[in-house]
């Protein structure tokens, strides 16, 4: 019987030092609102398992399953996470985070 290979080198980086927001489950993350700087970047609102308010954009990580967001635009925030795929590989998994409309 041969060994089967993981399906991909998809795997995530555990060197890099982790971010806040990835001490929370995506379930008790929830985007509150945008704001945007003078360049006109424009950065999500995210509101944690805790009440704080954090503010984030492409290239950070949230969740506890090494989600990188990948966009940000008024409404919504989109994200790849890495998860296990059960058969000892990575598997990435898009994901987002939409705007409360019940919160504030």
């Amino acid at each position: 019987m041969v060994d089967q290979e993981p399906e991909s080198d998809i795997e995530p980086d555990l060197d890099r030092p982790r971010e806040v927001l990835e001490n929370f489950d995506l379930k008790e993350l929830s985007m509150v609102g945008t704001l945007s700087d003078a360049s006109g970047s424009l950065f999500a609102l995210i509101k944690d398992g805790m009440g704080g308010i954090h503010r984030v954009r492409t290239g950070n990580y949230v969740g506890q399953n090494y989600g990188r967001i990948i966009g940000v635009n008024e409404t919504r925030v989109e994200l790849i996470e890495i998860v296990p795929n059960g058969r000892g590989g990575w598997v990435e998994r898009p994901r987002s985070l939409s705007l409360d409309e019940n919160e504030g």
